[in-house]
């Protein structure tokens, strides 16, 4: 047991440590990732969907960390304005996929979730 959390551990911090290294990439995707996220979340609650909404909800400020972390650390206005530029950029595709899918008709409707 203590080896498979050492081992968690540290691909626990390789991740973080590759996320730092790649700060931009990563805001990039997981900005994507959590304005689709946002969005699913918010279909959910329109459509009386409680427990998916229940489990977006949890999930979605630890998706934020990462970025909502970089930013409050950054000093400089203008790496926290690249940051949010980059960010507003992935939010933009992450909510342009999620009507896509929507207009798509995957994961609408009674058939995907009673």
């Amino acid at each position: 047991m203590r080896r498979i959390k050492r081992a968690l551990s540290s691909l626990g911090d390789a991740a973080w440590e590759w996320m730092n290294d790649h700060k931009y990439v990563s805001v990039f995707f997981s900005g994507v990732i959590i304005d689709f996220w946002a969005n699913w979340y918010g279909y959910a609650i329109n459509h009386d969907w409680i427990v998916l909404q229940a489990f977006l909800g949890f999930f979605l400020p630890i998706l934020n960390f990462p970025f909502i972390h970089w930013f409050i650390d950054e000093k400089c206005v203008t790496e926290r304005f690249k940051l949010t530029v980059l960010a507003a950029c992935s939010m933009m595709i992450g909510s342009t996929l999620m009507l896509l899918m929507i207009h798509a008709g995957i994961g609408v409707g009674t058939d995907v979730i009673p």
